[in-house]
């Protein structure tokens, strides 16, 4: 997707679309987060992983290395 075409959302927007994307679809890497941004033509406001840790840091989603996915694997909890 052309630069042009992606959208930056704003600091609220991205929280709203990562817990809505992790409820819909369980625990997902953060590779997999930003495939799927990708995809739907949206980017976080900061880098991934840093905008992920700050919801973490934050209570809003949970998150731990995964060994075997080589990486942060992201969830939330109801």
């Amino acid at each position: 997707m052309p630069l042009a075409m992606v959208k930056v959302l704003s600091e609220s927007e991205a929280e709203k679309f990562v817990i809505n994307l992790l409820r819909a679809n369980g625990k997902m890497t953060t590779k997999e987060i930003e495939v799927y941004a990708r995809e739907k033509g949206k980017r976080c406001p900061d880098e991934t992983v840093l905008f992920l840790t700050k919801l973490k840091s934050r209570k809003m989603i949970k998150g731990e290395i995964s060994h075997e996915k080589r990486g942060w694997v992201w969830w939330v909890e109801d």
